[in-house]
């Protein structure tokens, strides 16, 4: 066997263990926690997207009065597909396509938020961020208790002012995820 067929196959492998892992649930506190910090910059008639909601976490919590939408490849609606318009899209995306996701973010109206890991909003990939015209109004940090290292829970802004306006909210809880979580 030549060697780009064992690449082709090694990346093929890597490439749905990837997928693998980016299967992990939001737990309902964590999102609740998180949406407590994005109502600030809601208004009422805000249209919400969870474009990853995997078990609705953030979904089912988006506040009774805006329209609210959804996307889960599991379920049909592929997000990078997808031709949903909204102001606000909150998720924990999947890690292993965030290069793929990011432009797509940048659709939105007003902005989109992000629960990611320590290692996620790299350097590159903010300037990526801010040249599309959004910005950190909010950072969150807390852990989750089994997930991979601190999380972070960006709120990224459509600003004029081209600023990131840095507010950081560090909390030493730490969540703990039981067997049978819905």
């Amino acid at each position: 066997m030549n060697s780009s067929i064992c690449n082709k196959i090694k990346n093929n492998k890597d490439k749905k263990e990837r997928t693998k892992k980016d299967i992990v649930y939001t737990p309902d506190d964590v999102a609740k926690d998180c949406l407590k910090y994005t109502l600030p910059f809601l208004t009422d008639a805000d249209v919400l997207l969870e474009p990853f909601t995997g078990k609705d976490a953030f979904y089912n919590n988006f506040p009774t009065v805006n329209k609210k939408e959804w996307c889960e490849i599991e379920r049909g609606r592929d997000y990078l597909e997808s031709n949903i318009k909204c102001d606000w899209a909150i998720t924990n995306p999947p890690y292993s396509i965030i290069n793929d996701i990011l432009p797509k973010l940048f659709e939105c109206n007003k902005g989109f938020c992000l629960l990611v890991n320590n290692l996620t909003i790299t350097p590159v990939r903010l300037v990526k961020i801010n040249d599309g015209g959004f910005f950190i109004s909010l950072i969150y940090c807390f852990r989750v208790d089994k997930w991979f290292g601190i999380q972070y829970y960006y709120i990224f802004e459509k600003r004029e002012d081209k600023r990131n306006i840095l507010e950081m909210v560090f909390k030493r809880n730490v969540y703990k995820i039981y067997k049978g979580i819905k």
